[in-house]
C-alpha cells in the first residue's frame, strides 16, 4: 500500500509538514470556526426542534403541501422545512420569527437578504 505524501499545511507562513492538507492546529482552528458559525440540525436545541416542527404543521395545516417559492412561483412540496424569514448570519435574532419553504427553496435562499 502506498503512504501518503507529505505536504506543507495549507495556511499561509505555517512550516509544519503533515500528511494532511492542514496541520492539526489550523485544522482545529477551522473546525472550531465551522462550529460556531454554522448552525445545524445538530447544533439546535430540542425546543427550538420543536418550534420549527410547529411552524411547519401550521403552515401544513392552512395550506397543506404548498410552497410559496423563492426566486421563483409557487409549487407543491412534501419536503417543506422551517427557516428564519432575517437570516441569523445576517444579524437576524435566532428566536426570530420563521417562514416554510420546500428545502430546494430553502437551499437557494441560503443567507441572501432577499424576501
Amino acid at each position: 500500500m502506498p503512504r501518503p505524501r507529505s505536504r506543507v499545511c495549507s495556511m499561509p507562513g505555517c512550516p509544519s509538514i503533515q500528511t494532511e492538507p492542514q496541520c492539526p492546529t489550523h485544522r482545529a482552528e477551522r473546525d472550531r470556526h465551522q462550529r460556531r458559525t454554522t448552525p445545524t440540525k445538530v447544533t439546535r436545541t430540542y425546543a427550538e426542534q420543536k418550534r420549527r416542527k410547529a411552524a411547519v404543521d401550521t403552515h401544513r395545516a392552512k395550506y397543506g403541501d404548498w410552497c410559496p417559492g423563492y426566486a421563483r412561483p409557487p409549487h407543491t412540496a412534501t419536503d417543506l422545512t422551517a427557516d428564519h424569514i432575517d437570516e441569523i448570519s445576517l444579524g437576524g435574532a435566532p428566536g426570530g420569527q420563521l417562514q416554510v419553504y420546500c428545502r430546494s427553496c430553502n437551499s437557494s435562499k441560503a443567507g441572501r437578504n432577499r424576501r
